[in-house]
């Protein structure tokens, strides 16, 4: 039942529940104010993971172990099918056709969203964008690919996706006159740090598998100015401590 209800916390965040419902359930927190993320835990009944849980996300990644950790396989070129501003992030949707490959276990992609400034910190270090491929086994577990952006030149793939943003909470378009692969905005290296967390956002649900990577991509000034003004202002959850968690490279 857990994971039934993860995974559906996930599917409405991808929008495959609809937009309608996606915005009523998100109005009852926010980043900031009286809903912030200091208080998300006494908002809901369901939220209570965000004041109780002992593997929330997101982390400072540090005092890490080296470890045989195998290579992540990424496959499948399905693009994305729309972009939405659900009043939190912009994320861009996708259909079934990629997946990865942890552990011989296969995730399917679900969607991608972002963050500003990073969630994550790698060595104390916070960056200015950071984005989450959400992705979903058959069993319902979740596991988040997170890429860092760092200050630099415009970045072609995120310039794709972002040439037509919802700059409104509820706002979507059609991704189909343009090609957007679910994994074109990886770094070339695909080295990561693995750990277990839960989601960033309420109802912070514990049992997600984390994939960070280690190397970073580039987002220009301009981009990140472009994706603030559409959730107008910053969207990152405070860090949260590791406890007696593993953080394994």
């Amino acid at each position: 039942m857990y994971k039934q209800k993860l995974f559906a916390t996930v599917l409405l965040g991808a929008g495959l529940f609809g937009s309608t419902v996606y915005a009523q359930e998100n109005s009852k927190w926010s980043y900031d104010g009286l809903k912030g993320a200091e208080n998300w835990g006494n908002l809901e009944t369901n939220y209570h993971m965000c004041k109780d849980g002992v593997n929330q996300s997101p982390i400072n990644i540090t005092d890490t172990i080296s470890s045989k950790l195998k290579p992540i396989i990424f496959q499948g070129r399905a693009t994305a099918k729309n972009i939405i501003n659900n009043g939190h992030t912009v994320q861009a949707n996708f259909p079934l056709g990629n997946n990865i490959i942890v552990e011989n276990n296969t995730y399917d992609l679900l969607q991608v969203h972002f963050h500003t400034p990073s969630e994550n910190k790698i060595m104390g270090i916070s960056y200015p964008m950071e984005a989450h491929l959400v992705h979903a086994d058959k069993s319902g577990n979740l596991a988040v690919v997170a890429i860092m952006f760092k200050t630099g030149d415009n970045n072609k793939d995120l310039n794709n996706l972002f040439k037509e943003i919802p700059l409104h909470k509820g706002d979507s378009y059609s991704l189909s006159d343009r090609i957007i692969k679910g994994y074109d905005l990886l770094p070339q290296n695909r080295d990561y740090y693995r750990f277990n967390g839960s989601l960033t956002t309420p109802p912070c649900s514990e049992g997600v598998k984390w994939l960070v990577m280690k190397n970073t991509v580039t987002v220009s000034s301009e981009q990140i100015n472009k994706f603030e003004s559409a959730i107008h202002g910053n969207n990152n959850r405070p860090i949260q401590p590791k406890n007696a968690r593993f953080i394994l490279k």
